[in-house]
């Protein structure tokens, strides 16, 4: 069984004879492999492979970390979870690099993504971003995949924009298109003879008008917002949503936090990786911590065994997973992501320290401070921040009642 694996347990792990590994509870498919020769962490996934919706198992890979004595467990969580997240999306991280020789003009448009992916790493790059770059490829573009970059012409960009325009909306149209004019502009960039490659196809193409994305519930409008959630029936949906008001956390990161991860001592949920790349300490405000306790004692009565804060059911294998969909079907333009903007807008309103509530949602602090500036010896001056921005956000969520003035009183 999984353990919750700490840097003294991995410490105190000998070889006792015969060959054994301990899996981590906390990052699904992480273990660490006690042999004769010492100890390293090692990832263990299946490799699906193929089209979505037809993909085969080609095999389980097994793929080393590095040592114990090389890398702290937190380095091994993150690596980790980088590494599945490629073999997720079918990338055997074993595989033979692919001939550094080839030119950018001999490319396919897998292998075009995948090193335009390499150098957004080296370039620090959010993880996340990659990994829905790659995804958007698998989804939207899957016949463009294995052809040579040169076969793609500016007519079947346009064609290509039109269909997923129809298919999946102008955004998801616009994303694939803007991934594709990335990747092709670094080809252009690296390949050794410009004739090599034509002018980006992308360029034929004319991008959707999009609107712009600054969606916010007006402090005004909260309290009528609190009244409609309320109105639904599921207990765990409702301390979901006042848990993502209250934390303006992403959506993604909210559905999927862990029971391990909470620590209602410290007032804090530690999330192992976020968005970022980076670990993140939530502090957690008296009211946020009501909230977390109600959930579990919930969790533990209609899911039992879930280790997810907010557990669902999945519709089709009956087993438990993590709620997979943030956004309330009678509430979908005010709940999810629109949560963090109005926490962020609350914040400024509150007079919260703009370096504070950039690190309270876990935002990059520009400049010089980002430098400098480490969330975690700033705690309890964040979690004092917490505590202003929940009785903010609660002021107007629940306005105090105004008193009836009777007339003639004396």
């Amino acid at each position: 069984m999984p353990e919750k694996l700490t840097e003294a347990a991995v410490k105190a792990l000998k070889y006792e004879g015969a060959p054994s590994v301990v899996r981590d509870a906390k990052v699904t498919g992480l273990m660490v492999a006690v042999n004769k020769a010492g100890k390293s962490y090692k990832i263990q996934r299946d490799l699906w492979q193929g089209q979505r919706g037809r993909k085969k198992l080609v095999k389980t890979v097994r793929h080393t970390l590095g040592g114990t004595e090389e890398m702290t467990l937190d380095d091994a969580r993150s690596k980790a979870t980088a590494i599945l997240d490629l073999i997720k999306r079918g990338i055997d991280p074993n595989a033979p690099p692919a001939d550094p020789s080839a030119d950018a003009g001999a490319w396919t448009v897998q292998r075009m993504y995948e090193e335009y992916g390499a150098d957004m790493r080296t370039r620090d790059c959010v993880e996340r971003s990659i990994i829905d770059m790659l995804d958007r490829l698998d989804r939207y573009l899957p016949k463009w995949r294995d052809l040579p970059v040169t076969d793609i012409k500016r007519s079947a960009a346009r064609e290509e924009h039109r269909r997923i325009t129809v298919n999946h909306g102008a955004t998801t149209a616009n994303k694939a298109m803007r991934d594709f004019r990335a990747a092709y502009n670094f080809a252009l960039k690296v390949v050794d003879d410009p004739d090599a490659l034509p002018g980006n196809p992308v360029e034929a193409v004319t991008f959707n008008k999009e609107r712009a994305s600054n969606k916010v519930l007006m402090p005004d409008d909260l309290a009528g917002w609190w009244k409609k959630i309320q109105a639904i029936t599921n207990p765990l949906r409702r301390d979901m949503h006042e848990l993502g008001l209250l934390s303006g956390l992403r959506p993604g990161t909210l559905v999927g936090l862990r029971r391990e991860w909470i620590q209602l001592g410290a007032k804090a949920i530690s999330i192992p990786r976020m968005k970022s790349g980076r670990s993140f300490d939530l502090p957690l405000s008296d009211r946020m911590l009501g909230v977390v306790r109600r959930a579990m004692s919930v969790g533990d009565l209609l899911y039992p065994g879930a280790p997810w804060l907010f557990p669902s059911r999945s519709t089709k294998t009956f087993e438990l997973i993590a709620t997979q969909v943030w956004r309330e079907k009678a509430l979908p333009s005010e709940t999810g992501h629109i949560l963090r903007h109005t926490y962020r807008t609350v914040a400024q309103r509150a007079g919260i320290d703009k370096v504070n509530a950039r690190l309270l949602l876990d935002h990059t602090v520009p400049g010089i401070d980002g430098v400098y500036i480490h969330e975690r010896a700033l705690f309890d001056t964040l979690l004092a921040d917490q505590e202003r921005m929940t009785a903010a956000l609660v002021a107007l969520i629940e306005p105090p009642k105004k008193e009836s003035v009777v007339v003639g009183a004396t």
